[in-house]
């Protein structure tokens, strides 16, 4: 009886530990997708305040739209996101539920911080290098936050409630998103920016 009993306090001890590594690695699992999540973030602020905002290139979604309010009214970019972000975060939470809600709430949150943290500062002076440069490593933020099924939030949330309810592929309504934004850039920064922010998408 006793050696029953010695038997499952060691058996009770060997499940608890083979728990507490699962807990470990999952957390450690966690931990190590947050992190590219984080740089992929801090990756498309680069791409923003280094390369496109500082050239008036409003290159779509939420970002688009903070550059260009900063340059029509003044007000700041990051600030722009930030209110945006939340909008969309309600919506998100309203019309697609729990689930989508928090798989976008980090990166809403983050990447307008990131966009205040990271300076503005104008890498190339020439402004088609910087289109070229800029959208290519946005475009790497991107695939980042989409391999570890994330989002930076804004005009991502949009064309799933419209792919919900209406049947629409995201990607038309993630296209028809960015073209407001850019033809918004028409008004504000004129033609040829306009151009650059098309080549940019």
């Amino acid at each position: 009886r006793d050696e029953g009993i010695v038997k499952a306090q060691v058996l009770g001890k060997m499940t608890a530990s083979i728990r507490m590594i699962k807990e470990k690695r999952k957390t450690m699992k966690q931990l190590i997708t947050y992190s590219k999540i984080l740089s992929a973030l801090v990756i498309l602020a680069v791409s923003i305040n280094m390369f496109l905002g500082p050239h008036h290139i409003a290159a779509g979604g939420v970002s688009g739209i903070g550059i260009l309010m900063e340059s029509a009214l003044g007000w700041d970019r990051a600030l722009v996101i930030m209110v945006l972000n939340s909008v969309m975060l309600v919506l998100a939470y309203v019309f697609l539920g729990k689930a989508p809600f928090f798989k976008v709430l980090f990166g809403s949150i983050v990447f307008p911080l990131a966009i205040a943290v990271v300076p503005e500062y104008m890498l190339a002076s020439d402004r088609l290098l910087s289109v070229i440069f800029g959208s290519a490593i946005f475009a790497a933020g991107v695939a980042i936050l989409y391999k570890n099924n994330s989002s930076s939030g804004g005009t991502t949330i949009p064309p799933l409630i419209f792919q919900k309810y209406f049947h629409i592929n995201p990607s038309i309504g993630l296209l028809a998103t960015d073209a407001v934004v850019v033809t918004m850039s028409l008004l504000v920064f004129g033609f040829e920016e306009f151009l650059f922010a098309i080549l940019s998408i």
